[in-house]
């Protein structure tokens, strides 16, 4: 496939993005020989008898108790500026500031025209309109345009009337509350109308309130509830997420609509001067510091302090250049920026030699300059990119709310976006019951855990934590012949060699006792920091790779960041490498049992080995839950960065997205490695990639099983929302079994299972549902108040339509736990539904590096893993290769990436292809 856009696309620009994935993939469907089949999902299957664990959700359900005729409207409002040019305010608008603005406009307008004109509209409970261009109506109109007059001057900024015209969206549109038919499992055309409107209606006591700020997505904020200060002047609000979801009745079995409701914590930037909010991110006192900042405050949006007429402009960069030192002509003289606001404006600059903020105008190629002390911040922006990790802390402190409190906050919440007493609801005789939906779940029996010379360790609620010397031996210990140490720390005489050979004797005590052969390192040594470290790491990679280590291990201060560099350079060089900090390396040395045991269990997992086996057994006891001849597989996707637009509203070119892959295809039923894959910038769609990552894992699966296919596929794809899978189910799920058909087409041995049956599960983390115990114990911690490892849910709060289900398999150590959901997108190989939920918990167990279970199945987390490792690599790349040759290598070049950077571009019989290298 070619690396650049057709020319088709080129000329046209007006196409989506959607629309381009769809006619690429159907071009290459052709080419291929394949049908695009209709995106129908699987028939459910039936579900296990009831377990007896209570459990609660947070979906409200919503009863219709009767027709009443709903229209829709198109809608259109302008105001006139003060150029006479027309401003659009039901436009959407990517900024938070101007979107919310607009709305707080628009929210106006419509509240004036509906009093003004009740022979049209009756009265705000008979609308339901989103603030922007949707009108949902229970009157039917014609369609109309209004001049309304009267508006407030000052919010607008000097207009008093606005324009507002009404278009029926198609004709004879009228919306039945009572008609779920469109629920089906063919995805590729759902009416969305009926979610739009219970969506929208939920949602309009805080939207036409004073008292809440609203977002996309059904996020609302109280003002009546205090914002948490952060430091680098941000602020923790505390809201409320909502929305719809089908579920079966779970009485009739029918569908039926409820509402999701749960709390919502959202940075905000501190509407604030932006010379104060500058000096709280970092002190400016280097290019790095300047850097940081200029990078934290592009893209908010500010208002100018100075001058009669209201202005808002951009952050571009924060520049170093200061208002005393920076000149611009004006007229025939060169005048300063400090002298040009004295003169003009007369204001004395209080910083005349700090930074300034520089704005981007559409069209211009010119900056413009603001002293950053006559620019203050506009409310309502929320953070987007990376935050600091001192942010980060506080705000996963404050959003750990335990289930007990969760409940309750939820339930209040609740009532102040009155949700259950709703003027709204009644009008459509609709209501939404207070009480939550009651479920009930199983309990999965947990699987054994077998180590070295067959010992059996049994897994409770999710951990098995082996103590003391008696520990069981790998089940496949590790092998190394030839390693070295290497530290990275600011300690001085002598205790840098200390630290160092301390934790060297702990190391390879445990390693040893666990079964490993390990001898001590060659030649450790302790890196000077006084010189260029990133120039001695790469010289000390590229000795280690011409002397033929296998294995090295970096201990570093904490103050260094070298992880990074370290994994593009362990790829660079082909030589495995794990590192530690500092601090925690010294922990070992004060009886720090566990941290020792996971990192030596870490080290035995890079270095080819299995910490251990499973066992699994059917809820009867009689078959095992694994057959040996499955491959699991699993599929992430990571995407690079958010960036941050400019006054333009341009993105600059973003790098290629990643798609982690894993599976089991070493002859050790449980040894799951994996690779990364290349693909265009923000996809989520596999299309491209799915055939050549398939085919990877197919020839690693028939070389260590003596050129045999698996009997079936189980894949865990990670990630996709239920308006993706219509391209997962008509492009994705026929690639693969393209690639398993062309495999075993070229395969040159006779083949045991006559045909590689397929099974594709989608699992999302990322959902709007909780589910709880019926009975919290209060005084609880967070392990005691959430669900035990092991729970299913799959009735009730599922989809009646396609088949989904719950599975928690982790213990939830902070707040409140989200239990993973799993939708059954492909089941050719005929899983019942308890098999698959045995599969999926007793996965869970088998990450290897520490003594619990993982919140998702083995393949899948370590999937992620393996995408997070290949943006690692690209972007270091990408760095180097800047650095080297003066100018930025084109980030779009994904053939390259896929031959030069990834492992199955090594050789096939190297480390790299045969251990878990990041683990």
């Amino acid at each position: 496939m070619s690396d650049q856009p057709s020319s088709s696309h080129q000329l046209d620009v007006q196409l989506r993005p959607a629309t381009i994935i769809r006619q690429d993939a159907e071009k290459m469907f052709k080419e291929l020989g394949i049908e695009v089949p209709e995106p129908i999902m699987p028939a459910r299957i039936p579900v296990p008898p009831n377990g007896n664990v209570r459990l609660v959700s947070n979906f409200y359900p919503a009863h219709v108790n009767g027709q009443v005729p709903i229209h829709r409207y198109d809608v259109e409002m302008t105001i006139a500026r003060r150029n006479g040019s027309q401003l659009a305010l039901t436009k959407k608008s990517t900024s938070d500031a101007v979107s919310i603005d607009r709305k707080a406009k628009t929210k106006a307008i419509f509240s004036k025209m509906v009093a003004t004109h009740p022979e049209l509209f009756t009265n705000m409970y008979s609308c339901i309109y989103d603030l922007e261009s949707m009108l949902f109506t229970l009157k039917e109109i014609e369609e109309v345009n209004l001049i309304i007059d009267g508006l407030d001057g000052e919010m607008f900024q000097g207009t008093t009337s606005a324009t507002v015209n009404l278009k029926k969206c198609h004709d004879r549109y009228e919306l039945d509350l009572t008609n779920y038919g469109f629920l089906q499992a063919d995805v590729g055309s759902v009416d969305l109308s009926h979610k739009q409107f219970l969506e929208l209606i939920t949602s309009q006591i805080p939207m036409m309130s004073e008292e809440f700020v609203c977002f996309p997505g059904g996020i609302s904020f109280g003002y009546h509830v205090d914002a948490t200060p952060l430091s680098d002047a941000k602020n923790l609000y505390h809201g409320v997420q909502k929305s719809i979801r089908y579920v079966e009745n779970p009485a009739t079995k029918k569908p039926m609509a409820a509402v999701a409701v749960d709390l919502r914590k959202t940075t905000f930037h501190q509407s604030i001067n932006a010379f104060q909010y500058m000096c709280a991110q970092v002190q400016v006192e280097n290019a790095s510091s300047l850097t940081k900042v200029s990078k934290a405050m592009k893209g908010i949006r500010c208002k100018l302090t100075y001058g009669r007429r209201y202005r808002e402009m951009v952050i571009h960069a924060v520049v170093n250049k200061s208002p005393r030192s920076t000149f611009f002509k004006r007229g025939e003289q060169d005048i300063s920026v400090e002298q040009y606001f004295y003169e003009v404006y007369q204001i004395t600059l209080r910083y005349p030699n700090g930074l300034m903020a520089a704005e981007k105008k559409p069209g211009q190629r010119e900056l413009c300059y603001f002293p950053m002390e006559l620019l203050e911040i506009l409310d309502n922006q929320r953070v987007s990119g990376e935050l600091p990790q001192a942010v980060v802390s506080a705000v996963i402190k404050q959003a750990a709310v335990l289930p007990a409190q969760r409940r309750q906050e939820i339930q209040q919440a609740c009532n102040d976006i009155g949700l259950f007493d709703n003027e709204y609801l009644r009008n459509i005789q609709t209501t939404v019951e207070p009480r939550p939906i009651e479920i009930e779940g199983r309990l999965i029996t947990n699987p054994k855990l077998i180590y070295g010379n067959n010992v059996l360790v049994d897994s409770r609620k999710g951990q098995w934590p082996n103590r003391g010397a008696n520990k069981p031996k790998f089940f496949l210990p590790a092998v190394v012949r030839k390693w070295t140490f290497l530290m990275i720390s600011e300690q001085r005489n002598g205790q840098a060699t200390g630290t160092m050979n301390g934790f060297l004797k702990e190391f390879i005590r445990e390693c040893q006792m666990r079964g490993m052969t390990l001898p001590h390192p060659s030649s450790p040594y302790v890196l000077d920091t006084n010189r260029n470290v990133e120039d001695q790491l790469e010289e000390f990679m590229r000795d280690c790779s011409e002397g033929d280590y296998e294995f090295v291990f970096v201990l570093q201060d904490g103050i260094f960041k070298f992880h990074k560099l370290l994994k593009y350079l362990e790829r660079k060089y082909q030589v495995i490498t794990q590192d530690l900090k500092t601090q925690t390396g010294q922990r070992c040395l004060q009886r720090a049992a566990a941290t020792l045991e996971n990192i030596v269990q870490k080290t035995n997992m890079k270095l080819g080995g299995l910490n251990y086996s499973l066992q699994m057994t059917n809820p009867g006891g009689r078959k095992s839950v694994f057959d040996e001849s499955t491959m699991f597989v699993g599929l992430s996707m990571t995407h690079g960065k958010p960036l941050k637009p400019d006054s333009t509203g341009e993105l600059p070119p973003r790098p290629a997205s990643v798609v982690g892959f894993a599976a089991n295809t070493l002859p050790q039923q449980f040894a799951f490695i994996g690779d990364y894959y290349f693909q265009a910038a923000d996809r989520d769609e596999k299309i491209d990639s799915i055939v050549p990552i398939m085919t990877i894992l197919l020839t690693k699966w028939s070389k260590h099983h003596d050129g045999q296919m698996p009997m079936n596929v189980v894949i865990f794809r990670n990630g996709a929302s239920e308006g993706q899978y219509k391209n997962v189910l008509r492009f994705e799920i026929p690639l693969v079994k393209y690639a398993l058909e062309k495999f075993r087409e070229a395969a040159d041995v006779e083949q045991i299972h006559p045909e590689t049956k397929l099974c594709m599960l989608v699992s999302n983390k990322h959902h709007s549902t909780r589910i709880f115990k019926t009975n919290v114990p209060v005084q609880g911690r967070a392990p005691e108040q959430n669900l035990e490892p092991g729970i299913a849910v799959d009735r009730a709060i599922v989809n009646p339509v396609f088949q989904e289900f719950y599975i928690n398999s982790h213990t939830t150590l902070q707040g409140t736990g989200r239990v993973p959901r799993y939708a059954i997108l492909n089941n050719d190989a005929g899983y019942a539904l308890g098999h698959l939920e045995h599969i999926v918990f007793g996965l869970a167990h088998g990450h290897q590096i520490v003594n619990m279970t993982t919140s998702l199945p083995t393949p899948a987390y370590i999937a992620s893993d393996y995408g997070d490792r290949g943006m690692v690599i690209l972007t270091q790349f990408l760095r180097e290769f800047e650095k080297l040759k003066g100018y930025e290598h084109p980030v779009d070049a994904y053939q390259e990436f896929n031959q030069s950077l990834t492992y199955a571009s090594l050789d096939p019989d190297c480390k790299f292809n045969l251990c878990r290298v990041n683990a």
